[in-house]
C-alpha cells in the first residue's frame, strides 16, 4: 500500500455520483493532521511511539456553474485550520482563509484573478497562552501571461513572480482533477494563493486497491512534488472524485458533495 495511506485511510468515504463538470458543485473536506506521538503500557511493557492524528479544520470549495464555452471558471473557498498551544490541549487558535477565484479551465486550473482574506482568532477559553486576533488581512492576486502579482492591502506591499510553467493551486487543481482534465508535467504552484513555489512536477501514481467503508475500491492518483514542498498525493475513485489529498503530516478527506 502507498505510504500516504499509513495514517489516514480510516477517514476516506465512498462516493457513487458521477461528476458534473458544468453544474455548480460544493465539495467539503475534513482536515486531519499528525502532530505528536504517544506511548501505552501493555503487559507491563511501555510500547510505542504511536502517531496521534487530530482533527484540525475543514475546507469548503464552491465551484460556480460554468457558462459554456467560457474558458474561465469561478470558485469560492473557505479554508479553516486550528491548533493548540500544546499537542495535548484543546485548540486555542483558528486561522480562516476565504477567497473568490477566477481560474482557467485548462489542465492545471491556472488562477487568473483572486481576492483573499486571512483572519486569525483565539478559541476560548485560552489554556496557557493568549492568542490575539489578527486581521482580516486582504490580498489581491492576478496573473497576466507568465507574470503573477500579489498585493497586500494594509502594507501596500506588491510582490511579482515570473512563472515558467502553467500555474496551479490546491483549490483549483482539485476541481480540475474532479473534471478529469489534469495532465502530468511541470507546474508552478501558488501555496494558499500566497506563496509562489516554482518548478514542481505533477506525476501519476500507481493504482491502489483499498477498502473504503467496507468495500474494495481502486484508486488512481497524482503526486505534486518538487523543491521547497513536501509531496502532496491526490487520490481519486473511478468517478474522478478527489477522495483525499494527503501530505506528510496532513490529510484533506472528502466528506460531502452538493450539486
Amino acid at each position: 500500500m502507498h505510504l500516504s495511506f499509513d495514517l489516514y485511510p480510516g477517514y476516506l468515504r465512498a462516493f457513487e455520483l458521477k461528476q458534473s463538470t458544468r453544474e455548480a458543485t460544493r465539495l467539503k473536506y475534513d482536515i486531519h493532521a499528525m502532530r505528536n506521538y504517544d506511548y501505552r503500557t501493555e503487559n507491563g511493557q511501555r510500547i510505542g511511539p504511536f502517531p496521534q492524528v487530530r482533527a484540525e479544520g475543514s475546507l469548503e470549495l464552491e465551484f460556480l456553474k460554468a457558462n459554456a464555452p467560457s474558458p474561465i471558471r469561478k470558485l469560492k473557498l473557505k479554508h479553516i485550520r486550528s491548533w493548540s498551544t500544546w499537542t495535548g490541549q484543546d485548540h486555542a487558535s483558528k486561522q480562516t482563509i476565504t477567497a473568490d477565484v477566477d481560474y482557467a479551465a485548462n489542465a492545471q486550473g491556472s488562477p487568473g484573478h483572486w481576492n483573499l482574506s486571512y483572519q486569525s482568532d483565539p478559541i476560548l477559553p485560552v489554556k496557557s497562552y493568549r492568542y490575539d486576533a489578527l486581521g482580516p488581512m486582504e490580498q489581491q492576486g492576478s496573473r497576466r501571461g507568465n507574470t503573477i502579482e500579489i498585493r497586500t492591502t494594509a502594507s501596500r506591499q506588491i510582490r511579482h513572480y515570473q512563472a515558467k510553467h502553467a500555474t496551479t493551486s490546491l483549490y483549483t487543481l482539485i476541481e480540475r482533477l474532479h473534471s478529469g482534465a489534469v495532465e502530468t508535467g511541470p507546474v508552478d504552484y501558488l501555496d494558499d494563493l500566497s506563496m509562489f513555489r516554482p518548478g514542481l512536477e505533477l506525476t501519476p501514481l500507481p493504482k491502489q486497491s483499498i477498502e473504503i467503508e467496507g468495500r474494495e475500491e481502486t484508486l488512481h492518483g497524482f503526486a505534486l512534488v518538487g523543491p521547497a514542498i513536501l509531496p502532496l498525493y491526490f487520490w481519486q475513485n473511478v468517478h474522478n472524485h478527489v477522495l483525499a489529498v494527503i501530505g506528510r503530516n496532513v490529510a484533506y478527506t472528502l466528506t460531502d458533495i452538493e450539486h
